[in-house]
């Protein structure tokens, strides 16, 4: 347990600027993301979202701003050890863009093998895990639902499998920041219903890490998000619970596009009518 366990927030960032060149990423962000439930960050492409995330893991510079995750100010910390409480999942398993994320792995590995580098941080399995380590993968695959594909090679599982191995992966030092970087990305309907009930399986533990959510489908959002921060050119847009964040109005503006919102079972849905075509193709 960290010493700031009484902080209730587990991200605080505030008029964080991050410019490469003359192009400004994010532009006077600031928020605060609560501990032990699930915070989604909805945007378009090129919003600035997976920037916000590579801030937080220490992948990329703050240009102004300061920015504490799970009460360590960046630039301030050991970044190395603070990485080891943060697990993080992307929508690719062989980017050598992502390797500092630790979210990479050697698609060769059996899926077992692939959930044991998560103890080490490493894209290959070179240490030798202790019993207790295989004991607790195999556990780790079971709750993500994939016992049966244990000694399957990663590059074999289908997209959704994969992901679901890399959130058991990430599990596996039991971090206390889960980032889940567009997850469900390029899956068909079961697989990506699989990755959201596994993270729903995550929420409803008793001590639940917390959870952000990158994703720009509002169809994506777990039941259990308690909190929306929208995105749209590197600024929030808004920030505030499901029922007062998700609504037409916010989401036209964010996305720039007309839409509709309805919530069914507690998930919402996302409308747009082919009468806002011709606005989207003439660029207003």
């Amino acid at each position: 347990m960290s010493e700031d366990a009484d902080n209730p927030w587990a991200v605080e960032v505030d008029d964080l600027h991050v410019v490469r060149g003359r192009t400004e990423i994010l532009r006077g962000v600031s928020c605060r993301i609560p501990r032990g439930c699930c915070t989604a960050i909805l945007g378009p492409n090129g919003s600035g979202k997976t920037p916000f995330t590579r801030v937080l893991t220490g992948q990329m510079f703050v240009t102004q701003g300061t920015v504490r995750v799970l009460g360590q100010t960046l630039g301030q910390c050991d970044i190395r050890a603070l990485r080891r409480r943060i697990g993080v999942v992307n929508p690719t398993t062989d980017s050598a863009s992502m390797h500092l994320s630790g979210a990479v792995v050697d698609g060769e590995l059996s899926a077992h093998d692939a959930v044991c580098t998560g103890y080490f941080g490493t894209i290959g399995l070179y240490d030798q895990p202790t019993d207790a380590q295989h004991e607790q993968a195999d556990q780790l695959l079971r709750q993500v639902g994939l016992s049966h594909r244990r000694s399957l090679r990663m590059a074999l599982l289908s997209t959704g499998e994969q992901r679901r191995c890399l959130i058991a992966r990430a599990l596996a030092n039991k971090p206390e920041l889960l980032v889940l970087d567009e997850a469900t990305a390029g899956m068909d309907v079961a697989g990506r219903e699989q990755v959201l009930a596994t993270v729903e399986m995550i929420l409803a533990q008793p001590q639940p890490p917390t959870v952000i959510f990158i994703t720009h489908h509002v169809e994506e959002l777990p039941p259990r998000t308690k909190l929306v921060m929208l995105l749209r050119e590197g600024r929030i847009e808004a920030t505030g619970t499901p029922k007062d964040v998700i609504t037409p109005e916010s989401l036209t503006r964010t996305f720039g596009c007309k839409v509709f919102v309805k919530r069914l079972h507690g998930r919402y849905w996302l409308e747009v009518l082919p009468e806002a075509w011709l606005d989207l193709l003439r660029g207003t």
